[in-house]
């Protein structure tokens, strides 16, 4: 994704904060504030969640793996 494209998905979340809010167009600077960590809160929150469950997801698949390719050296190696 582009960095702009990114930064503006950021600036419309942080503004349709805001009028959740009830701070108007024109929102205060204490309400963009506001606004703005809740959103980076909010943001980062879901892509850490994201990161996670997708690293243990792999760690599970891996491991499911290394066990099987066990068995299987285990079963070579007795007969």
């Amino acid at each position: 994704m582009h960095p702009s494209i990114s930064l503006r998905i950021i600036a419309g979340m942080h503004l349709v904060t805001a009028s959740i809010l009830g701070l108007g167009e024109s929102p205060s600077s204490f309400g963009q504030s506001l606004a703005l960590i809740l959103t980076w809160f909010i943001v980062m929150g879901g892509v850490v969640n994201f990161l996670v469950g997708y690293i243990v997801s792999q760690v599970m698949v891996e491991r499911k793996q290394n066990q099987e390719r066990a068995r299987e050296y285990d079963a070579r190696e007795r007969s």
